[in-house]
Formats: structure tokens, C-alpha cells, sequence
């Protein structure tokens, strides 16, 4: 309807729909007119004339504020007033209108003078691409491209479900970074096709409208983050990859300007001109990146045709933008809807094929890893046998070594003992009697702890226990120390109780140090000896009680005090102590601690 207009700029806005009714010489023809200021309100003037009563809807598509009025030439009439335009609050539109279109019934044969008042706040030059349509031709072409903006809108929440799922189930970091991608440019979309300003907005478009070059933001911001994890910019150029995050924070940065100049400006084209000088340094980094095109693997590729194809789009954009200026919203829906969905799909392929070829890897370094277990362990197998061979072989021969020392040891014990029972047998002297024999039952002693610990004797050959060396050191002392008057022995012997070799031969050596000088020095005058020896154990020590009912201690001259002395130090050795005490008898205490 453009060619039908006449026009008036109302720079100072004092003009009234009943003044220009009244007075319409002050339109000039809208050929060839320009605006002096894009902000100032504009009056458009024509005339309707319908031959036949018709329902026709008058439409346009970028302007901030519209005011229709409308006056049928019949006497008496007045005229209509309907409101409309982007920034316009629901509440405020008739029923049946939107902010972009007017909803009119024409009766036959009837003119209108049609008054349309505009005042464009987004400071771009005001289009005046007013359309005059019958409704049903209007609602058919608006259905249609409804269909266009949800089958968009429809593929793109089901890629954004997929890759979310995607996202779930593996935790591969790419498809969280597509996710904010897909979820940018939905929202975006949404939002230039008016449905979310219809939605969220209904009673403040503005500020709506003023969120749409945020959701681009966010949009670029996960197209960013997934570019330099999938690409591994930071593996292959630290330069690069420091670059792009200065970029995106140069998006947070735009953002916030971005808002900074709607909330104190509304001067919606100056943001965008200073979105558009942003593409260059865009452009010029992802060209960079992909100069980076011979690193790049198969599935890396698949994002790079994305990334051209982002870059096709938004170079188109941005030159008509500046060239055409806001016509070229127009084109934006389709664009943005067709970029999500090819661009998505090309990243999606890229990061699925990825992530399978990152299993198939994985696939085939497991069974190289287990084959590689598998000769280590027949390797390691192999070396344990052989290993295991040269020990046995080795421990045989120390067994046979240490038989053989035994052997020895045991002969020499057994060489000991019989010259000093040969000598005890010739020897008159009592003292040298008395000598020999105790020397006699310390050698018998050593020979049955050492016989104890033969390895025929004892598997385990390094530990004992001292309850059938302690029983034979008692019946040898009988022997050797024969009296008229039998003695009764007592043996109360913990069998739990286990010894190494060196505390068992001092315990033996105790033991025979105190029978022989029990037999020695305690009966005269007891017709019923007795002798009571308990060793009990607990957790943290174990103990020995000696006992006789003999005549008690008394002080020895000197040269006989070795027995004692000998008692001493052996218990010294086991880190132990003991207490005498006299009582009926004579009482020895030792208190050991646990060595094993």
C-alpha cells in the first residue's frame, strides 16, 4: 500500500487524528519522501474504497508503535481507533488484532479515510510496508509460515532432548556445550518470531525484545566453548586458545553493553551495528582455527562445515543488515532456524562420531592391554618358576648345610657331656664332682633345646616350645642328681607358649641352674621333697614360678656363687626380672615379657 500513502512528519507531535481529518493539504505525497529524524511520529493518509462488504486484515511487520484510525464518508460518522506495533501491551490491542496486524470489515460501496499515526523507537529508518489482505488469504499465509517457525522450533527441541540425553548418559563434555549452543539459538528463534514476547511478555514487549540479542549471546557462548574443547585448541596452539577466551569474554562483555545501550538508549540499531563490527573479530579468529583444517580428525571436520556454514550465515546477515538495514529481520527466522538445524546437526555428527570412535579406541586398547597382561603373566609365570626352582634347589642345600651343622653340634654336645660323665665317673673329689655334675646337666640341657630345634624335630626351626624340653631336663636332673628320698616334681606348663631359639636355651639353662640347686643345697633335712615349677602366659608377658620346700637360701663362700650369677644374666638376656623369697621353702618370680 506503500504507493497509495500520503504523508506528514510530526516533529513536534502536535497534531490530532481530528486535525488531520480536517485538513488533509497538509499530506504530501510519500514518493519520494525522507524522514528528517527516524525517532519523530509519522502520520500516513489514504482512502479505501470497497465495492463489496469484505473482512480484510491491514498488516506490517517491524514498527514499534501503529495507531489506525479509521472514518467511513457517511454523514455523521466517527471514526475507529485500533492499536498496535512490537512494543505495544496485549491489553491495550483489540480482540482479533495483533501487534502486527489490523483486523477490518468493509461494507460495500462504502470509502474510508484511513489515518495510520507510527512512531518507530528502535531509531531504524520507519518502513511503511503496510499490506492490505482479505483474512482468510492473511490466515492462510500466517498458518504457514507458523508451520515453518514450529517445524523449526519442533526438530530443534528434539535434537536438544537427544544431545541432553547424549549428555546424561555419558558425561562427554561436547554435548553440554552443543546443548547451550541449541538452547541459544531455540530461544533466540523463539523470540524473533514473537511466539516468546507473546508468551513471557504479553504486558511488556519491550522488554522482551530487548532479551533477544542475549539469547544470541548464550548461543555463541556454548558454540565457543565447544569449539575450543573439541577442536583441543589449548593441546594444539596455547596462542589460539588464550585468544578465544578473551573472545568469550568479549561475548559476556557485548551482553552487557548490549543491554547497557537498550536500557538507556533503546537505539536497538546502533546495538546492532556494534553486534555486526563484533562478527570481524569472530571472523578473523574461526578463520584462524580453521587454517588449523590438517589437525583436524574426521569427526573435528564435521564441526569445522558448521563452523563455515555459521560463518556464511552471519556474514550474510551482517552485510544486509548495514546495506538493507531492518528489513532484513525479516529473513531472520528462516535463518536462524535453518543455521540451528543444519549447524546442529553437523556438530552432533561430529561429536557422536567422536565419541565412537573414542570407544572403538578404547575397544582396541583394552585388548592390547590385555594382551600385554597376558604375556607379562605368562612372563612373570615363567620367571616365578624358575625362580622357584633355584630356590628349592638353594633351600635344599641350606637344609642339607644346616643338618649338617646340627649334626655336628649335636656330636660335640654328645662328645661334652660323655668326657664329663667319663671324668665324673673317675673323679673322687667332691668338689670336682660337684663341678662336673652341674656342668654335665647345663650340657644336657643345651642338647635337648638343641634337639628340640632340629629340623627333623621342628618344621617350623626357628621357634619352640619349652614344655617337653623342660620335662626332660626334670627327669635328667633326677638322674643325675639321684637321693634316697625320690623328689616330687610339679611341671605346670602353658603349651600355648612358644619361644625362639635363643629364649628357649636361656629358659632351659635357667631351669637346670635351679633343680641343681635345688638338689644340691635344699634337702638334707626333708625326708618329702618337693619342687613346683609353673610357667603361665597372657598378652603381654609370661612368668615362672620355681618353688621348693627345702631349707631356704644361705650365703655361699665365694667361687660357689656362679649358679646364681648364671640366673642373672640369662634372665638379664630375656629382658625380664625375677624376686627370692623365703617361705617354707625356697620362692623364685620371673616376669618375662613377650618377645614373639
Amino acid at each position: 500500500m506503500r504507493p497509495y500513502f500520503d504523508i506528514v512528519e510530526d516533529e513536534a507531535a502536535v497534531y490530532t487524528p481530528d486535525t488531520l481529518f480536517a485538513a488533509p493539504e497538509l499530506f504530501t505525497s510519500i514518493s519520494g519522501f525522507k524522514a528528517t529524524k527516524p525517532g519523530n511520529t509519522f502520520w500516513l493518509f489514504t482512502r479505501i474504497h470497497s465495492t463489496e462488504t469484505a473482512d480484510v486484515v491491514l498488516s506490517f511487520k517491524h514498527l514499534t508503535y501503529a495507531d489506525l484510525y479509521i472514518m467511513p464518508d457517511t454523514p455523521g460518522a466517527a471514526h475507529i481507533h485500533r492499536r498496535a506495533g512490537a512494543f505495544r501491551p496485549a491489553e491495550q490491542l483489540t480482540h482479533g488484532d495483533s501487534r502486527f496486524h489490523f483486523q477490518l470489515k468493509l461494507e460495500a460501496g462504502v470509502t474510508y479515510r484511513v489515518l495510520i499515526r507510527i512512531l518507530h523507537t528502535k531509531q531504524y529508518q520507519p518502513i511503511f510496508d503496510f499490506k492490505l489482505d482479505d483474512q482468510y488469504r492473511f490466515t492462510q499465509t500466517q498458518r504457514q509460515w507458523e508451520m515453518v517457525d514450529f517445524w523449526f522450533q519442533g526438530a530443534g527441541l528434539l535434537l536438544l532432548l537427544y544431545v541432553l540425553v547424549s549428555w546424561f548418559t555419558t558425561r562427554y563434555r561436547p554435548y553440554l556445550w552443543l546443548t547451550i549452543f541449541i538452547t541459544g539459538l531455540m530461544l533466540y528463534n523463539l523470540a524473533l518470531g514473537r511466539y516468546l514476547i507473546d508468551w513471557l511478555f504479553p504486558s511488556h514487549p519491550s522488554a522482551g525484545w530487548r532479551l533477544t540479542i542475549h539469547f544470541l549471546h548464550f548461543g555463541l557462548a556454548g558454540l565457543y566453548l565447544l569449539i575450543l574443547d573439541f577442536w583441543r585448541v589449548k593441546e594444539k596452539n596455547i596462542s589460539l586458545y588464550r585468544f578465544g577466551k578473551l573472545v568469550l569474554y568479549a561475548i559476556l562483555l557485548l551482553s552487557v553493553l548490549s543491554f547497557l545501550i537498550h536500557y538507556y538508549t533503546s537505539n536497538f540499531k546502533i546495538m546492532s551495528q556494534v553486534n555486526g563490527f563484533f562478527l570481524i573479530v569472530q571472523v578473523a579468529y574461526l578463520v584462524r582455527l580453521l587454517l588449523l583444517w590438517k589437525s583436524f580428525d574426521k569427526q573435528q571436520r564435521f564441526l569445522a562445515y558448521g563452523v563455515i556454514v555459521y560463518l556464511a550465515v552471519a556474514f550474510f546477515v551482517t552485510v544486509a543488515l548495514f546495506v538493507v538495514g531492518e528489513p532484513v529481520f525479516s529473513l531472520f527466522s528462516i535463518l536462524s532456524g535453518s543455521l540451528l538445524i543444519t549447524v546442529s546437526l553437523l556438530f552432533f555428527t561430529g561429536i557422536n562420531g567422536k565419541l565412537w570412535q573414542n570407544e572403538k579406541d578404547k575397544t582396541l586398547y583394552l585388548t592390547q592391554l590385555n594382551q600385554l597382561q597376558q604375556r607379562q603373566n605368562q612372563l612373570l609365570e615363567a620367571s616365578v618358576t624358575k625362580r622357584t626352582h633355584e630356590l628349592n634347589r638353594r633351600n635344599k642345600h641350606i637344609e642339607l648345610l644346616m643338618n649338617e651343622l646340627n649334626h655336628r653340634v649335636k656330636n660335640n654336645l654328645q662328645l661334652l657331656y660323655s668326657l664329663n660323665i667319663l671324668q665324673l665317673a673317675g673323679s673322687k673329689d667332691t668338689y670336682a664332682v660337684s663341678v662336673l655334675k652341674d656342668n654335665v646337666a647345663r650340657i644336657k640341657a643345651m642338647m635337648l633345646v638343641n634337639d628340640r630345634l632340629n629340623p627333623g624335630n621342628n618344621i617350623d626351626k626357628k621357634t619352640i616350645s619349652p614344655v617337653s624340653f623342660i620335662v626332660d631336663i626334670a627327669e635328667h636332673s633326677q638322674r643325675m642328681f639321684a637321693r634316697p628320698e625320690p623328689v616330687d616334681i610339679s611341671l605346670q606348663i602353658d603349651d600355648t607358649l612358644i619361644l625362639d631359639a635363643p629364649a628357649g636355651l636361656c629358659l632351659g639353662l635357667i631351669v637346670t641352674e635351679l633343680l641343681t640347686n635345688s638338689y644340691k643345697h635344699a634337702f638334707f633335712n626333708q625326708p618329702l621333697p618337693k619342687i613346683s615349677i609353673k610357667i603361665l602366659r597372657s598378652d603381654t608377658h609370661w612368668e615362672m614360678h620355681y618353688r621348693d620346700n627345702g631349707q631356704g637360701i644361705s650365703p655361699l663362700p665365694p667361687g660357689h656363687q656362679f649358679g646364681l650369677t648364671l640366673i642373672a644374666d640369662l634372665t638379664r638376656q630375656l629382658k625380664g626380672h625375677y624376686n627370692i623369697e623365703q617361705d617354707e621353702g625356697l620362692r623364685y618370680f620371673f616376669n618375662f615379657p613377650n618377645l614373639i
